[in-house]
């Protein structure tokens, strides 16, 4: 499973995708907490200090200054948190001061189908970064390996095969590196 920073605690962790992204209150919905600037973990940890389910995709990022190394953990969709919330919840997270806007979401299994397919590679420890744009090439399903049965668009970047994961909503994307002998088209 990818590493998550211990300043971030995250009931998510450990959680597998048919848990983390259960629909089982009918006054409930998932939705799309917009932050404020680089505020993302302050929401996670409002979030499970109130006990909300919620979602913050992170990434590992290496940096180097003066001869050292350092590691972090970044929200791979910078500004963005997906929680399960009710009115009352979406009224405690804003007076948190660190959201912006919630976005609802119409299709609550498009949606939910996105995130799985991100939180399935994620718990591969396959290395995942942002894609600023989503590239336009055809709709794959891979056929061979741990991520069996994804669905996304192949692309090229950096001279690599990778698959583009998308959620639409926010019109974001993330990509992981595949052997394109993997995949059929859908």
């Amino acid at each position: 499973m990818a590493e998550r920073s211990p300043l971030i605690p995250d009931d998510s962790v450990g959680m597998k995708s048919t848990e983390l992204f259960l629909r089982d209150d009918a006054d409930k919905r998932w939705c799309v907490i917009h932050t404020k600037s680089r505020r993302e973990k302050k929401v996670a940890e409002q979030s499970l200090r109130f006990g909300i389910r919620h979602y913050l995709p992170l990434r590992k990022s290496i940096t180097g200054r003066r001869g050292r190394r350092y590691t972090a953990m970044l929200p791979i969709f910078s500004g963005y948190v997906f929680a399960y919330i009710d009115w009352a919840d979406r009224r405690r997270l804003f007076q948190t001061g660190h959201v912006a806007r919630v976005i609802d979401v119409v299709d609550q299994e498009k949606l939910l189908g996105e995130l799985r397919n991100i939180r399935l590679v994620e718990e591969t420890g396959l290395f995942l970064h942002p894609v600023l744009e989503v590239a336009r090439g055809k709709r794959v399903r891979i056929i061979d390996g741990p991520l069996s049965g994804l669905e996304g668009v192949v692309s090229r970047i950096k001279g690599k095969s990778c698959l583009i994961l998308e959620v639409d909503i926010i019109q974001q994307a993330v990509a992981c590196e595949i052997d394109a002998g993997m995949v059929v088209l859908a």
